[in-house]
Parts: structure tokens; sequence; C-alpha cells
């Protein structure tokens, strides 16, 4: 049982009690088989006293009585919501992104989790492939929602050979229905790896899926990511322009189907949704907000674009008209967000003393098909940055996607730091990329006047 703390909450019966970052929960109410946060939460329903046998950070250990109201939390984050041993893949998927990194990273990188648990928790995609009886009965029993499924094609065959020939993980719909019989709710995913999934199969997958709503509560249809590091794995043919056009084609036709059932809300135009990448792929303009319902799958980069631009746009109005003293900064990113930037980039360097360049960071470390933001290694950002001329810039703005979550640790283990040295660059990172208020404020620009909310 690995129970680390992460964060007491400020005032929370946690940090009254002295728990804090570092210290490690040995036993709670004398369990010390806890395998999970739900576990976690089932020790604090209904009891106003706690007994916690706690490893502190130099490595003592001691009992604390700990008191709080019968349906409060402690004010507790854990460094994982998971306790025991996670589950990993069992499968071998030749567009694994871990089997497609180079030696040398971080240990935790190369880890294949398939865990359910952590599908729940961190929204993090699973195949289903892996559930053992324990793992189906606490699921009977604790019916946790909205998971997150990586379907690829609901044909067994198909979907078989996308998990790396392997047959048992064909009937992806025969553990859905077990899911839609538990009332567990779940998203799902579709990597479209073209002359295999895409076609008359991408069509069925959708049809399939749009026959378990309720329960199917939303499809990203994805484009495969291919990098340079793939000798070892089987050959995969990318989705350029034409295929792009083909599937969005493909899926736009099945979001304007005409209602199956006489059901409000039927429409399928809130079901599925295309990665934005395969927008930008075919130069076509991404789609309006309405169109993305309530931003279900930003994780898999579906509307991450237009959250942004209707949150810049919305604040536009209340735009300076001149920045004093001025701001000269450049926004190094990945080639589609240089694309999804031009707008905003337009119109602050409408602003009078404000001048805003972005700069597409090529990707040495991945391979050249790789051109997405959170891929950024920073070696790649320092010989981008060594290469331009940065005389004529103050800093240089960067998105958190391209960190290790909660660090300042890019891929490839560097950190801002050493970026900022070896660039001879200084670097501002912006935490919440779909904020555009908080963009401006790193730009250190100002509104004006309260603006309209979006």
């Amino acid at each position: 049982m690995e129970i680390w703390i992460h964060s007491a909450a400020p005032g929370s019966p946690a940090q009254k009690a002295g728990l804090g970052p570092g210290d490690r929960i040995l036993s709670i109410n004398g369990r010390a088989d806890l395998e999970d946060l739900f576990d976690w939460q089932f020790e604090l329903c209904d009891t106003a006293y706690l007994e916690l046998q706690v490893q502190r950070t130099g490595g003592t250990e001691e009992t604390l009585i700990v008191e709080k109201d019968p349906d409060a939390d402690l004010g507790l984050t854990f460094t994982s919501p998971v306790f025991s041993p996670i589950k990993t893949c069992n499968n071998a998927c030749p567009f694994c992104f871990i089997d497609q990194q180079p030696p040398g990273l971080r240990a935790s990188l190369y880890v294949k989790d398939d865990d359910w648990r952590l599908s729940y928790f961190n929204n993090t995609y699973i195949t289903l492939t892996n559930l053992t009886p324990r793992d189906r009965q606490r699921m009977s029993a604790i019916r946790p929602g909205p998971l997150y499924v990586s379907v690829h094609a609901t044909d067994p065959a198909i979907r078989a050979r996308l998990l790396g020939d392997r047959p048992r993980g064909g009937d992806i719909l025969a553990e859905l229905r077990w899911l839609a019989s538990l009332e567990i709710p779940f998203h799902a995913q579709i990597v479209v790896c073209p002359g295999i999934n895409d076609g008359d199969a991408l069509s069925q997958s959708l049809a399939d899926l749009a026959a378990l709503r309720p329960h199917a509560l939303s499809v990203a249809v994805i484009p495969v990511g291919l990098t340079a590091h793939r000798a070892h794995l089987p050959t995969l043919t990318p989705v350029d322009a034409e295929s792009a056009r083909a599937v969005i084609a493909r899926v736009e036709a099945f979001r304007s189907r005409p209602p199956q059932r006489r059901r409000k809300n039927d429409s399928l135009t809130d079901f599925v949704f295309l990665s934005d990448e395969f927008y930008y792929k075919v130069g076509l303009p991404i789609p309006a907000y309405g169109d993305y319902g309530d931003f279900p799958q930003l994780d898999d980069g579906v509307g991450t674009v237009r959250l942004l631009m209707d949150d810049f746009f919305a604040l536009s109005p209340a735009l300076p008209a001149r920045l004093d003293p001025p701001c000269r900064a450049l926004i190094p990113t990945g080639r589609l967000a240089v694309m999804a930037l031009a707008p905003i980039v337009n119109r602050l360097n409408q602003i009078e003393g404000c001048y805003v360049d972005t700069l597409a960071v090529d990707s040495d470390f991945w391979g050249d098909r790789v051109d997405v933001a959170g891929l950024i290694t920073g070696s790649d950002l320092i010989k981008t940055l060594r290469a331009h001329d940065l005389s004529g810039y103050d800093f240089a703005v960067i998105p958190s996607v391209m960190l290790k979550q909660d660090t300042r640790l890019f891929l490839d283990g560097l950190t801002v730091n050493d970026v900022c040295e070896q660039a001879g660059c200084r670097l501002e990172v912006v935490e919440d990329p779909y904020s555009a208020e908080e963009l401006l404020a790193r730009l250190g620009i100002i509104l004006a006047t309260s603006a309209p909310a979006t």
C-alpha cells in the first residue's frame, strides 16, 4: 500500500493534524490493504474519528487520531489515486506511443497503464482487455463512471489486429454492453489508422457506439501519431490531407444523420467529435463553439483551439489600445498550434506596442510527423530558439502541455531552467492552455475593462 500525501488543504482536518507533503499513510483504522481512493473514501464515510498510522518525511512513524465531521473529507490529495500496483496493458498496438519512444527517458514514460481506476480518476483511456474477476467484482459494486475506452474499431477482426493480433480483445461491444448493464457511462476513442479502421469500418464503429447511448457519452476520432522510432513496429500509413478529408466527410455525414429513435436530444452532433488536427491537415476552419457540445474530449485535442479562440475573442473588446511598456514576445510551439494561434496573434499585434510572433518548433526528437505542442522536448525547443534571432524579444511563452503535470520537466528530462540557460531566453509558462486571460497575463496585457463572460 503506497499512500503518499501530495498536499493538505489549508484549514482542513488533515492540515490541523499536522499532515503534509511527503508524509505516507501506513494504515487507516487498522487497515493497511487499501487498493485505491475508492477504499480510502469508504473508510472516511460516516465516521467522526480516524486512526492513522503515518510515516513522516524523516522516516519516523506515529499514530494520529484525526477528528472531522462524519460526512466531511480530510482535505488530502495524494500523489496517485491508486495505492496498489497499477494494471498494465497486455496488448501490442502498432501505434502505441510508448513503444515509439527512444531509450533513455525517465522510467515512468515507459509504463503502459491500462487501469480502470486511473480511467475514472485521471481520464486515461483503457482497452478493457485485462480485467480480472476481482476487477469485475469491484466495478460491479462501485460502478465508476465515466470511464474512457479505447475502442478503435467495433469489428472484432479489425480491433484484434489493432491490439496487436489479440483475439480476446476483439469483442469490445460485449464489454461495452456489460458496462451499460451496470449503468457505467463511458467515453470512447477511435485512433484512425488509414487503410485499417477508416472507411466503412469507421462508419460501422460509430453506428455501433451510437446504439449504446445514453451510456456511450461521446466518441473522439483522432489521427494516428507516428514517430521516427518505429523500426521494430509494423508499418502504418500516416493520416495525410487526402485521408483526413475522407474521415471528415464520413464523420460529418454520420453526425448529420436523422435521429433513429424518438428521444429528446437524440442528435449525433453532440456525440461524435473530430480532433482539431484533421481540419488543419486539409486547411479547413475548425467547427464553431456550439459544435463541440460540452467539450467532453479536450484531453484528446478535440475543441481545444475553439475553446481558446472563443475565450480570447470574448475578451478582445477589453484589450487596451496600446501597451506601455511594450510587449515583445515569442510563442514557440508545435506547427499545428502556430496555425491555430494565427487569428489571436493577428489581433494582439493590432495593439500599439504589442509585438507577438509564433515560431514552429521542429521535432528532431520524435521525427517530422509529430507537430503538436504537447510532445515538444526541451532539446528541440533549445535547438529551435538558438537558431532564431532572439534579440528582438523580451521573453518567450510556452503552454504547460509541454511539461509533466505539476512540474517544470520536459519529456526528455530537461527543465524550464535548463532551456532558459541553454537558449538564452526567459520562458513564461501558461498553466491553463485553454485560458486566454492567463495568456494575456503572461504577455503583460491588462484588460482595460471587464469583458463579457464566455
